[in-house]
Parts: C-alpha cells; sequence; structure tokens
C-alpha cells in the first residue's frame, strides 16, 4: 500500500486531472507508473482499515464456488449466487455442481462462533439444493428491493446451450434475472444489453435505507476500463428494457463537494464518477447507514490485461454521496499475501449491509478467487474514524 506521507509529498505537485464534468470524476494523475498508488487522497474521515484474516481457517466454506455477490432480503437473510459448484451443500466439481446457483445466508458471522451463520443451497442442483437450476451463466451483482431480488447475469440458456445450467463460465446472454419467492424460482427479461448491466448499489435491508426511489447501477464502458460510470433507473421500471428511451439516466455532471448532480437520459452525456490509472474491474459499492457513508472496493490491475491481475490488488474508497468526490481508505498491491497466490485472478469483494456493525466501523466481507480461495471465504474489517459522526 502506498504510505500516507509519501503519497502527500508526491500529491503536492501533482496535476488534477479532470476526466468529466465534476470534483468527483477528477484523479491525482501520477507522474510515474502506475500499480503503486492510490488515484485519491487519503480520507480524513475514515483514516484506515484493519483486517482480521482469522476465519479463513475456521468458517471457509464451499469449496471450489466463486463470486459471492450478495443481497440482504425482505426476510432478513441474505441471498447469495456461486458459479461453477456445489455451493454449500455440494463440493467443488464432484457434488452438486452447476454453473449457476442460489444459496440462503442465515446468521451473521462471529469470531467466536462459527456456527453463528449457516449457508444452504436455495437453487442449484438437487438433492444438494432446494429447487432446481433452469439456466446457467454467472451473477455479477445483486440487490433485494420491494420484496423481489435482483441480479445482474451473464446468462448461458436452452437457447445457447444444450446443457445451460452445466455449461461453465460466464454465457453470452447478458440480461437481469429476478426472484419474487426469494431464491426458488428465477425469471430472464425478455432483453439483452451489449456489455452488461453494472453493479447495485445495495441499501440495507430489502433497500430500506435507500434515499430515494432509484436504483443506481455502476458500470464501465466497452473499451474504456479505468472509468466507472452511474445510472440509475426507478424502481417500479428496473425489469424494462433499458433500450426503451429515458428507461435511465446517467449521471452527467457533479457540482463541487458532490453535493449537485445531473442527470441526463443518453448514456453519450455521461461523466466517470470513479477513475483509475490502472484498470479496475470487480466494483461493489455499499451504502454504511451508521457512518453515513459509500463504501466502495474494486480491484486494479496496471497491464490492461486481466490474465495480469491478482486476488490481492485492490483498493477501498469512501464518498459522502454515491458518485464521490472519493477518497482512499487503502490501495493494495498484495492484500493478505493473495497476490503470489492468485496470479491471472481478480477479487470478488462484497460486503453485505446486514453485516455492518459497531456503529459502522466493523463489517464482515466475503471474497473469492480461484484455486485457493475457490470458495465462500470471510474477512472482518475494522475502520479507522477520525470523528464520532460524519462530516
Amino acid at each position: 500500500m502506498w504510505p500516507r506521507a509519501a503519497f502527500g509529498r508526491w500529491a503536492q505537485g501533482a496535476a488534477a486531472v479532470c476526466v468529466g464534468a465534476g470534483l468527483a470524476a477528477c484523479a491525482l494523475a501520477p507522474p510515474a507508473a502506475p500499480g503503486v498508488m492510490p488515484p485519491y487522497p487519503y480520507s480524513r474521515y475514515v483514516t484506515g482499515i484493519s483486517w482480521d484474516f482469522s476465519p479463513l481457517s475456521t468458517q471457509r466454506r464451499a469449496h471450489g464456488s466463486d463470486l459471492w455477490p450478495c443481497a440482504w432480503a425482505s426476510d432478513d437473510n441474505l441471498y447469495c449466487a456461486w458459479g461453477d459448484g456445489g455451493g454449500f451443500d455440494g463440493d467443488d466439481d464432484n457434488i452438486g455442481r452447476v454453473s449457476l446457483g442460489f444459496a440462503r445466508i442465515e446468521g451473521t458471522p462471529s469470531l467466536a462462533d462459527p456456527s453463528a451463520w449457516t449457508g444452504k443451497n436455495v437453487w442449484g442442483e438437487p438433492p444438494y439444493a432446494e429447487n432446481k437450476a433452469n439456466f446457467g451463466g454467472k451473477v455479477s451483482s445483486m440487490t433485494g428491493v420491494g420484496g423481489v431480488l435482483y441480479g445482474t447475469a451473464s446468462l448461458w440458456t436452452a437457447a445457447n446451450s444444450a446443457r445451460p445450467s452445466h455449461t461453465s463460465e460466464a454465457g453470452p446472454l447478458k440480461s437481469l434475472i429476478w426472484s419474487s419467492d426469494l431464491g426458488k424460482t428465477w425469471q430472464i427479461a425478455p432483453w439483452s444489453v451489449r456489455s452488461g448491466l453494472g453493479s447495485f448499489l445495495n441499501f440495507g435491508r430489502d433497500g430500506a435505507d435507500a434515499f430515494d426511489s432509484w436504483i443506481y447501477l455502476y458500470y464501465l464502458r466497452e473499451a474504456d476500463t479505468r472509468h466507472l460510470y452511474l445510472k440509475r433507473v426507478r424502481s417500479e421500471r428496473l425489469q424494462s428494457d433499458p433500450a426503451i428511451p429515458g428507461s435511465y439516466q446517467y449521471l452527467s455532471g457533479v457540482g463541487r463537494g458532490g453535493r449537485r448532480v445531473r442527470w441526463s437520459t443518453r448514456d453519450s452525456d455521461a461523466v466517470p464518477v470513479f477513475c483509475d490509472v490502472n484498470n479496475v474491474l470487480s466494483q461493489d459499492v455499499v451504502y454504511d447507514a451508521p457512518l453515513r457513508r459509500y463504501l466502495l472496493t474494486v480491484g486494479h490491475y496496471a497491464t490492461g490485461d486481466e490474465h495480469d491481475a491478482s486476488a490481492g490488488q485492490f483498493g477501498v474508497f469512501e464518498s459522502p454521496f454515491p458518485w464521490g468526490p472519493w477518497s482512499t481508505i487503502a490501495y493494495y498491491e498484495d492484500w493478505g499475501g493473495l497476490r503470489s497466490a492468485s496470479h491471472g485472478d481478480f477479487i470478488e469483494m462484497h460486503i453485505p449491509a446486514k453485516w455492518i456493525g459497531d456503529r459502522g466501523v466493523t463489517f464482515w466481507a466475503v471474497f473469492s478467487g480461484l484455486r485457493a480461495f475457490d470458495s465462500f471465504n470471510l474477512v472482518r474489517g475494522t475502520l479507522s474514524v477520525a470523528a464520532p459522526g460524519p462530516q
């Protein structure tokens, strides 16, 4: 991680490069090669983060199943998607394996009691799941709102695969899926998008902490892996085709300090809300309600080739608004010593809103990767906060 003092000395002489129309889209341009320094100054509010990796040895489960985006549903449980494995009730490629499955997570992890939470396959391969999967692929992000679970997905279906629920990797159909019965059955939208919908901003249990009735998604543009953009859609229109004019609004401008923003119905007007001289991927944003802060975790890699990424390369950022301005909490090149063990992979880090506790300064995160960390892995994070209340 780039030392704070060194970053401060460098930042004093660095030029601010605006890649959009407001402060939220600005980053400090590094004078040297990418890969070693964060794109934004360190936070003066959330001044640090520490990690407890001890649960990796006592609470690692669902070996052979990865990804694990999660949503906090109306029944107070988490529902999480896995890829290419048997989930909690199967085992790797041998027992209950499906291309895509969904699990119900009950309880909250505890350092003292590994049995404080349980995982159960809801949708997958019976008898290792309560309900049978009828399509496959990958789900990259999930959310819950209005009693419905949603996922952004790249799918295999009967139209593009002879064995959709068992065809590995991401499928060619990029669309939205949803479940109105807590993961027992899933519907696929009758439309597709060329490059995916993006990742949801998650607001508490069934969206209870949301400040308005919009659903927000962060996305990358094709051929641009250094900038994140933000779009929104009314919750009642989320299932509608994004190609319908006016369905989505795209953030097109941010005023000083982030308090005033502009929206456009044209994607071409969108400005970045986050940028990094490194390439970025696997973004995940959650609202930390007690701190009134948005926490962004996002992977980074320098070369432009995802095969050169590793699970140890990612950053944690915070902002008082969904669109920034962002401040760096931590920026890692070898988080947890994972870099050598996960070359050619990237971290799938998710912080479920349900597992944010202790006045917003502690949380449990789920992550996965290939090889040794191809599983449901838990790590506990603790934030250092400079003041008792939000700034």
